[in-house]
């Protein structure tokens, strides 16, 4: 099988992010597979194994294969950067401890039911501490070939993220870094390292964070407002993804977007906002000093109050003309 030279034409893929989903389906053609993600911490020398249900929903009997495909990388928002050609000395730790599936090969699953693949991780002693990313793909199979095109035409893809820490300690070292923390570009006048912000106008915020480390983080913290002797005023959650290592990802509040404040009018001086974020054995900090006024409405203050002047100075001079006459 590892012989065959795959043609790849991917007509719809689908591969969840890092966030735990009920399920990872390609609707249109009636794959899904469950869990959508797996993370594991696990020492040298150890073994697991964990079921993977993977369901035809469709009303044909489909053949699949199932493969290993590692990743080292991810966009800002948490998806994998797959390249199925892409090797790994660790795929030797993984296989299939069904008795009729196995790795890299065909198998079939009837119309509107389901197979359990039993994927087994088997780490040997001498294995380094690392991170493991990779992606359990099932992909749709016809083994035939084409009069131009030769080898396995895959139409279909699914897939399981895989998040695995190799490692002797439960939660090792990491190294997360706050990043371009800040309001839109142009929303707010800035002089120095200080913000000047409207105190009736809605503020919107956002932050990536960078994992400087080579293993996997958590983003569990706070997005904090606080005036200047530190009473807090407001506070959001950030949402918690995994971030791999040496990767960025984008943060978030708890809703999936990005920080809101609404400011008032007793909110008038300098504040902080703060990001925080704290893993497990660590914190990461950014924070903005931004003074708060209510420009807008001063603003419209003085031009109405430039505009009565107008108006009496106008209606004045107005009736001395006419006491003149």
């Amino acid at each position: 099988m590892n012989k065959i030279n795959y043609f790849i034409s991917i007509l719809y893929i689908v591969v969840i992010g890092f966030i735990s989903a009920p399920q990872a389906a390609a609707a249109d053609y009636g794959l899904s597979v469950s869990p959508p993600l797996l993370r594991i911490h696990i020492k040298p020398g150890k073994s697991i194994t964990q079921v993977f249900k993977v369901e035809n929903l469709g009303k044909t009997e489909k053949t699949l294969i199932a493969r290993i495909v590692p990743f080292d990388k991810a966009d800002d928002k948490g998806n994998p950067l797959l390249d199925p050609k892409k090797t790994a000395d660790w795929l030797a730790y993984f296989s299939l401890a069904n008795t009729n599936i196995k790795l890299n090969e065909p198998f079939i699953v009837a119309a509107g039911s389901s197979e359990q693949l039993i994927l087994s991780l088997s780490v040997p002693d001498t294995a380094p501490l690392m991170d493991i990313y990779a992606t359990l793909m099932i992909s749709t199979y016809q083994d035939n070939i084409d009069t131009t095109l030769q080898g396995t035409a895959v139409s279909a893809t699914i897939g399981s993220n895989l998040l695995i820490t190799v490692s002797t300690t439960a939660f090792p070292d990491t190294v997360l870094k706050i990043e371009n923390f800040s309001p839109p570009k142009g929303a707010l006048i800035k002089i120095g390292n200080l913000y000047f912000a409207d105190s009736i106008t809605p503020l919107t915020f956002t932050a990536v964070v960078s994992n400087e480390g080579k293993f996997l983080a958590e983003t569990k913290g706070v997005f904090r407002v606080t005036t200047s002797q530190g009473t807090p005023v407001y506070l959001e959650g950030i949402l918690p993804v995994n971030v791999i290592g040496k990767s960025q990802r984008q943060l978030l509040n708890t809703n999936g977007e990005p920080f809101h404040f609404s400011p008032s009018l007793s909110q008038i001086g300098p504040h902080q906002i703060t990001l925080e974020i704290k893993t497990d054995n660590s914190n990461t900090t950014n924070s903005l000093n931004i003074f708060f006024f209510p420009f807008k409405l001063s603003l419209g203050l003085i031009v109405a109050i430039v505009l009565i002047l107008i108006t009496i100075r106008i209606a004045t001079s107005t009736t001395k003309k006419e006491v003149d006459k």
